[in-house]
């Protein structure tokens, strides 16, 4: 298989992972089986490798200054130690990316979509020409150094402690540097709607991470998770995923996440993004299967035989046993309750429109010792 590799391949291979290409890079799919990897992340803790994910750090005199600028969220309320979601948008208002924002005392790193690293890079580069930021700012890939692990699920916090990572006392949304010489950064942040944290390291250190936390596999139950539970757990939660829930061809507001543009700051897209949130012609709404069939992405939505809009994310919810999906209808069409018809191999089947997330998000449940 072709494509990039992480510096876990080889412990990926040695589990008996099944591989998948994505965003250029060759990923363990499964280990185990997508609904045990997505119930031992709901149940007790899940390890996740998401070294193909990219890392980005501004530095310079401007940096702070540049990122509030490029970002829809308003970087400046962020303290240090803080992160935040937010979104890069094209003059358009078009979602280029929509990442994590970690706001140190002197840079801010980007946590990106493997994806889109090198679009990113290549728009952030041009827009640090721009004055005032030419020559006052400076944009470090560091990413292709790092690998990145997420340990995720009730349990994770008993497993930072097993491995010697005392951070109980991080909020949600917050960081801190660890290690030696503070070249581990770790964060109470996560993509699975459970307690969690993802930690940012050498890559040299991958394995030896890696390693720790499934000696834990006996005493807490610590599973190694795959693409496929990683998309189904964010799934229930109603998360959106860069290249099928949203992409340039997606602003904010038709995407339901609004609530990360700042309308009270400048920005790129802003003069774009005022003159579209009135007239947004679709958005993106949560269903169940209320029929037998699964929903994948294109499928098309119907109201009383008409098509409406289609699917962009589906699958069968292990939590639930049930089929779910998210989709873009019309606007005004497909309000919480109401019932539509996805088309499945060419037979029309019946979903509820469902508020998200399908299952109760856990991400700010108090940590205890």
């Amino acid at each position: 298989m072709a494509g990039n590799v992480t510096p876990l391949a080889a412990s990926h291979k040695a589990l008996g992972a099944r591989f998948t290409e994505f965003g250029g890079w060759e990923m363990p799919v499964q280990y185990t089986g997508v609904p045990r990897e997505h119930l031992a992340v709901r149940q007790a803790c899940g390890l996740f490798d998401l070294s193909h994910m990219g890392e980005v750090e501004i530095r310079g005199p401007k940096a702070l200054d540049f990122v509030q600028w490029v970002m829809t969220n308003d970087v400046l309320k962020l303290a240090p130690g803080r992160v935040q979601y937010s979104l890069l948008c094209n003059t358009d208002g078009g979602i280029l990316d929509d990442l994590l924002v970690y706001r140190h005392t002197d840079y801010v790193t980007l946590a990106v979509n493997a994806s889109n690293t090198d679009k990113d890079l290549d728009w952030l580069h041009s827009l640090a020409q721009e004055a005032p930021y030419k020559g006052q700012v400076e944009i470090v890939n560091v990413g292709k150094d790092r690998a990145i692990l997420a340990i995720q699920g009730p349990l994770a916090p008993k497993a930072m402690q097993a491995v010697g990572l005392d951070v109980l006392d991080l909020p949600y949304m917050a960081f801190r540097l660890m290690g030696q010489h503070g070249e581990i950064m770790i964060s109470r942040t996560g993509y699975t709607g459970e307690v969690g944290y993802e930690l940012y390291m050498p890559a040299c250190q991958g394995v030896f991470w890696w390693d720790r936390f499934l000696a834990l596999q006996e005493n807490l139950g610590i599973q190694p998770v795959g693409l496929g539970a990683r998309d189904t757990l964010r799934l229930e939660m109603g998360y959106t995923l860069y290249g099928n829930d949203i992409d340039e061809a997606t602003n904010p507001w038709e995407a339901g996440i609004g609530w990360a543009v700042k309308l009270n700051k400048e920005f790129v897209g802003k003069e774009a993004l005022v003159r579209l949130e009135p007239s947004t012609q679709r958005h993106l709404v949560g269903f169940k299967m209320e029929g037998r069939g699964i929903a994948r992405s294109g499928y098309p939505v119907m109201v009383d035989g008409i098509s409406k809009g289609e699917v962009t994310s589906g699958s069968i919810s292990p939590s639930l046993n049930v089929g779910i999906g998210l989709a873009y209808l019309k606007a005004g069409i497909g309000q919480v309750g109401d019932l539509v018809d996805v088309v499945i191999r060419g037979k029309s089947v019946s979903a509820r429109v469902t508020a998200t997330p399908f299952v109760p998000s856990r991400v700010k449940d108090i940590v205890k010792g």
